[in-house]
């Protein structure tokens, strides 16, 4: 028997046939038969199915970047987006494929195009972690402080990402201060979260504003606090940052900050800085109390040495003691912190002559030094 041979269609019908195919049959059409591709029209690659998707968008999931040049003149026409508002631009970019991004920006895609969120492909480059992909957008001129509808811009996307990218962005001369709404996040704010000294030393070296306050008036400076990031505290007091601001809704400062979340070292460094170890909160809370509150053993003990009032009684007349011991009540004595010794702890203090001539007269200098 004779082997079996394909029929061959004058190339006038297979155009014809394309006509009524949608985008995933008209690519199959085409990887059977390559030669038409120069014959499609802009009417073939915009054809797009339920989801937005035009056979553009299967070739790149595909990643068949050898049928870009064939296609190329219809590209910048119809490199139309899909129902996120993605175009196949942001599809090779979501897949790191550098070679199809590359194809892509070549024959002639908008680097500059938004999703529907307003994100542009530079942002998704910078979030999957793509240096070789940010260095490519940015070549053909995406915009590195392109803002998304929160105001989110690449540098924010680069955060915990290859500090490559920040230099890269930097370089190119994007924001550095740029506010993500609706709390006001800055670049550097998000790298205080991680901890990242790295990251926040390539920021403040470029001129990144170590000041930016939040809008609820929470500092950088506070946020890394919180996590107890001590070098990234260090570069910031390096940087010059004011010690002594204060949120707007409680009046939380720096050293209250340190005290709520137990950063033992963090205080030090402040103290070392030139921190007023007996501040108080506009509720009256001094340090022991935010300690207590929060039932942090080690920084209640750290503060009682350093003399902080343990009788002080904020706006409600609370004594650190009454917080220690409402936390008995409110958690039951479960979890990690040890709420019957922290009492133990503030009680003792009553009963120490010394602890009680040590308070005294630290407050004593402290208030005669204020007046």
């Amino acid at each position: 028997m004779a082997a079996y041979s394909p029929c061959t269609l004058p190339l006038e019908l297979i155009v014809m046939v394309a006509d009524y195919l949608g985008p995933l049959d008209l690519l199959n059409l085409i990887q059977g038969h390559p030669h038409i591709a120069p014959l499609l029209n802009s009417q073939h690659i915009q054809a797009h199915d339920e989801n937005g998707h035009t056979i553009l968008y299967h070739i790149v999931e595909q990643r068949l970047e050898y049928l870009i040049k064939p296609l190329a003149k219809w590209i910048p026409r119809s490199s139309i987006p899909d129902n996120e508002g993605w175009t196949p631009l942001f599809q090779a970019v979501r897949n790191s494929d550098e070679l199809m991004t590359k194809a892509l920006v070549y024959a002639g895609s908008d680097v500059s195009a938004k999703d529907n969120r307003g994100k542009t492909a530079l942002h998704l480059a910078c979030y999957e972690d793509a240096v070789g992909i940010v260095q490519i957008l940015l070549d053909h001129g995406a915009n590195p402080s392109a803002a998304d509808c929160e105001g989110r811009t690449p540098l924010h996307e680069g955060f915990g990402r290859n500090t490559v990218i920040l230099q890269k962005l930097i370089k190119a001369g994007a924001d550095l201060n740029p506010r993500l709404m609706p709390r006001g996040l800055t670049p550097l704010y998000f790298e205080a979260y991680l901890g990242r000294a790295d990251a926040a030393r390539i920021l403040l070296e470029a001129g990144a504003d170590p000041s930016i306050q939040t809008v609820t008036g929470e500092t950088i400076l506070q946020r890394a606090i919180k996590g107890s990031h001590t070098e990234f505290v260090q570069l910031l007091l390096d940087a010059g940052v004011d010690i002594n601001v204060r949120d707007f809704q409680h009046g939380v400062n720096a050293i209250l900050t340190a005290a709520y979340w137990g950063a033992d070292d963090c205080i030090r460094l402040l103290q070392r800085a030139g921190a007023d170890v007996f501040a108080v909160d506009y509720r009256g809370c001094n340090a022991l109390h935010r300690a207590a509150m929060a039932g942090k053993v080690s920084t209640v003990q750290l503060l009682l040495k350093e003399g902080v009032d343990s009788s002080a009684e904020d706006n409600r007349g609370y004594t650190p003691l009454r917080y220690a011991v409402e936390g008995v009540y409110r958690h039951g004595g479960s979890g990690d912190i040890d709420w019957e010794g922290l009492i133990r702890i503030l009680e003792d203090v009553h009963k120490s002559p010394f602890f009680r001539f040590l308070h005294w007269m630290r407050a004593k200098c402290y208030f005669t030094t204020k007046s």
